[in-house]
């Protein structure tokens, strides 16, 4: 594919796809009607209680970073090893019955046809393909999880018994659904949980995904204009997302607010000038690795949990970094050799644009982000 700049393809070609309506329906009626849904997870969880007791949760693996970031890639790499379950499109319709939906959709020729997914990124998924999941119980546990003007930072003192019970359990359902050993998550909501997500799975580890901000921001803009598109040709579109979890782009994005309301007013002040709107991109990425980055410092046990993955490495020496996931993970090579073979193949660099920012704009996203991108090695 030849290198293209920001451009989006035309709004002819971006189709809301015809098996998206009745998911939509679906998705509706079980968010709507949120007692029903978790009447049908306690019925799924007796069900099943005699598989899920004595499991435990062991070593959870969670990918998170700002959209873009590469977080979609090594969610779907790691997912191939065979030791791991994770959450498929499939869970989106119905997520609360991962067991049951996993056995009755195996009679139905829903999603089984592969399609390139909404973010024209070039990843073909299908039903079965991994994907970002678990943000419908975080949001539906913790009310603020999307409110800008307050802090979405979930830390470590933070207790919400209903929601960790509820959650151990589901992770459980799905590991035993897909008969692995342990889970694997990817929610880019999750920066600003992670001390929360240590102290309920205390040997949890972490994959932290990070970009350079000038492609890194430039991928952001691509999407956001592809998802406003979007939107203008179905209204649908909104609405699910919305009850999906995913918040990132669109008319109506929200920031996820690390601590400091100020910075996410200044974000959408430069957002709304066409002059400053790179500049309010560069703003929110440094201010969501900035805080990372603290708590990094800080926390020399989350410290110890995560590994710093930079797309760039990833995409330059997949087979070095590959290994240090692996590594970091405390996953099995020797299951993972044809998998990881393959993605040394095809790991590259986006081709289908490139960064066309003008002189100022490039010179906005170094200024704004220089010291933090530094704390990261670029």
């Amino acid at each position: 594919m030849s290198r293209k700049s920001i451009t989006l393809r035309s709004q002819n070609s971006i189709e809301f796809p015809m098996m998206g309506y009745a998911g939509y329906i679906i998705t509706k009626f079980f968010h709507s009607f949120k007692r029903l849904s978790f009447l049908l997870d306690k019925w799924e969880t007796y069900t099943l209680t005699s598989e899920i007791n004595n499991q435990t949760v062991d070593k959870p693996i969670y990918i998170t970073g700002i959209a873009r970031a590469g977080t979609t890639i090594v969610l779907e790499m790691l997912s191939k090893h065979p030791e791991l379950a994770s959450h498929r499109y499939k869970h989106l319709i119905v997520p609360y019955i991962p067991h049951w939906f996993s056995e009755i959709i195996k009679f139905t020729p829903l999603y089984k046809k592969p399609f390139e997914r909404l973010h024209q990124d070039g990843i073909i998924v299908t039903r079965e393909s991994s994907e970002a999941v678990e943000e419908i119980f975080w949001q539906a546990f913790f009310e603020n999880s999307h409110t800008e003007h307050i802090s979405n930072i979930i830390e470590k003192n933070i207790s919400n018994p209903r929601f960790e019970r509820f959650y151990k359990t589901h992770i459980k359902k799905l590991i035993y659904n897909q008969a692995t050993s342990r889970y694997l998550a990817k929610n880019n909501y999750n920066l600003t949980r992670l001390e929360y997500i240590l102290k309920i799975f205390p040997n949890a580890k972490f994959l932290l995904l990070i970009r350079n901000p000038l492609n890194h921001v430039a991928s952001l803009i691509k999407q956001s204009k592809l998802f406003i598109q979007l939107e203008r040709k179905n209204s649908l579109l909104h609405d699910w997302l919305s009850m999906l979890g995913h918040h990132e782009f669109g008319n109506w994005q929200t920031c996820i607010n690390a601590g400091d309301f100020e910075i996410i007013q200044n974000i959408h002040n430069l957002w709304r000038k066409k002059t400053t709107y790179v500049k309010g991109w560069a703003y929110y990425w440094n201010s969501l690795y900035n805080y990372i980055a603290d708590n990094l410092d800080r926390n020399k046990e989350l410290r110890k949990a995560t590994l710093i993955v930079r797309f760039e490495d990833l995409t330059e020496t997949p087979a070095v970094i590959i290994d240090k996931i692996l590594d970091h993970t405390e996953l099995q090579k020797s299951q993972f050799e044809k998998v990881k073979k393959y993605y040394i193949k095809h790991l590259h660099k986006p081709t289908y644009y490139t960064p066309n920012f003008s002189d100022q704009e490039r010179k906005d996203i170094d200024e704004v982000t220089k010291s933090t991108a530094k704390r990261f090695g670029y």
